[in-house]
């Protein structure tokens, strides 16, 4: 009975504690996922260890003696389906189809760089090239829900800058996988054989497209039948009927491909509602944003935040320092050899510069799942999701120096027939 309570208790207090963390960062004006993810850290065993025993998030199927760690994984499970669906759902797909090409070179120069040098340094730190391509597929990852979320809560969502870093991310998140497929097809290679390894890779990927075939068609059928009938005449039944089937390939997808499937069948579960219905669109977008709604990706945020242990990478800080300046180097190298011939503003660059940082769920969910499978260990697993947690958290404060840096310039600078002269030294006078 004390054990009961002891976790109602902690489970509460993690809710609360998410909470207030948001009514921080509306009154100082930060992003709520810096400070949910900063107090998850000293929740977790870096500081308090609340938990006891650490989690790790992206093995929703994997049984836990502990109720509290059930409980969390719930909530947080539930975060992540909201998180990637309000992703997918709140992309303008027409505007990234145009910039479809700028978003595919941001995208894929940014990856590649980071995930040939993070491959190369992991190498010299660890045993063999199959966990060096494990950390370097979890760090190389880019966040698409995370990135949205923090673009929507900035209101820059539809701006050119959001919009590439958008597609960059997820052309960035579906590369990651595959180098994930790469290096657990390396480790089989090296125990069964290239023929075995060959056929295991093959028939994985095989499922996986005709999952995400059938996935599709669902959906698609679905959202194509309920537009004949009116979303307008039953639009809470159809919506309800509607989540239902995306939950369902949800559970489908993380029990038989992992959770990284699971969060892509979120993602396109919204994208194809927005793409056929936008009152409906901007309905779900709303209430969403209502408090107890919100509460699901909040515990999210905090349980990410707790996944990161400090005190295991205790004796491998050259092998951290080195991997957080090798991912921050070769995405911001990547980036402006993509776009070095773009005549774009500065405000844009540092946009979409800074908004392809984070890796964010992705990231944890890759991490898990090699983790799961034995090709990367505690420390190393520890060691990567110090790097995702750290540029998750620190890129929307970044992001928010950088705009209000520009806004500031862009009022000093304005054109001739505003009164631009005056209205600068007037600024002058006062200031």
């Amino acid at each position: 009975m004390e054990s009961f309570l002891q976790w109602i208790i902690i489970l509460i207090v993690v809710i609360v504690l998410s909470r207030v963390a948001a009514l921080l960062a509306s009154r100082f004006g930060i992003s709520a996922l810096t400070i949910q993810l900063s107090v998850g850290i000293l929740l977790g065993p870096s500081l308090f260890n609340l938990l006891g025993v650490p989690m790790v998030l992206g093995t929703w199927g994997s049984p836990s003696s502990d109720p509290l760690h059930s409980a969390l994984k719930i909530l947080a499970e539930i975060g992540l389906i909201q998180l990637m669906f309000l992703a997918g759902l709140k992309v303008d797909w027409h505007e990234l189809k145009k910039l479809f090409k700028s978003s595919f070179s941001v995208g894929a120069w940014e990856f590649v760089l980071t995930a040939v040098s993070v491959a190369i340094i992991a190498r010299i730190f660890v045993d063999h090239w199959a966990e060096a391509l494990a950390v370097s597929a979890v760090v190389s990852a880019s966040s698409f829900g995370i990135s949205i979320y923090y673009f929507s809560e900035m209101k820059i969502l539809g701006s050119r800058a959001a919009i590439i870093a958008s597609g960059a991310a997820i052309l960035s998140g579906l590369l990651a996988i595959l180098l994930m497929i790469a290096s657990q097809a390396t480790n089989y290679a090296a125990t069964h054989g290239a023929l075995k390894m060959a056929i295991a890779v093959s028939w994985f990927l095989a499922k996986l497209v005709m999952f995400i075939a059938v996935g599709y068609f669902l959906t698609s059928r679905f959202l194509r039948l309920a537009s004949k009938s009116g979303f307008s005449k039953r639009p809470r039944q159809m919506l309800v009927g509607y989540l239902l089937l995306v939950a369902a390939l949800y559970a489908w997808a993380a029990m038989h491909f992992g959770s990284f499937a699971a969060a892509g069948v979120a993602s396109l579960g919204g994208a194809l509602l927005g793409l056929s219905n936008l009152e409906v669109k901007e309905q779900i977008a709303k209430g969403y944003a209502s408090t107890l709604a919100s509460i699901p990706v909040e515990i999210l945020f905090m349980v990410i935040g707790m996944e990161v242990n400090l005190k295991a990478v205790e004796g491998s800080t050259i092998f951290l320092t080195v991997l957080l300046v090798a991912v921050i180097g070769a995405k911001l190298i990547g980036v402006l050899i993509a776009r070095h011939r773009a005549d774009e503003s500065l405000s844009d660059r540092l946009l979409f510069t800074i908004g392809i940082l984070p890796q964010g769920e992705m990231g944890i969910l890759i991490a898990a799942y090699l983790f799961s499978r034995g090709l990367v260990n505690p420390s190393q697993l520890s060691a990567a999701i110090i790097v995702v947690a750290t540029l998750t958290m620190f890129a929307p404060v970044l992001l928010k120096i950088a705009s209000a840096e520009l806004s500031r310039k862009e009022l000093t600078v304005a054109p001739p027939f505003t009164g631009g002269s005056e209205r600068h030294r007037s600024i002058s006078k006062n200031g």
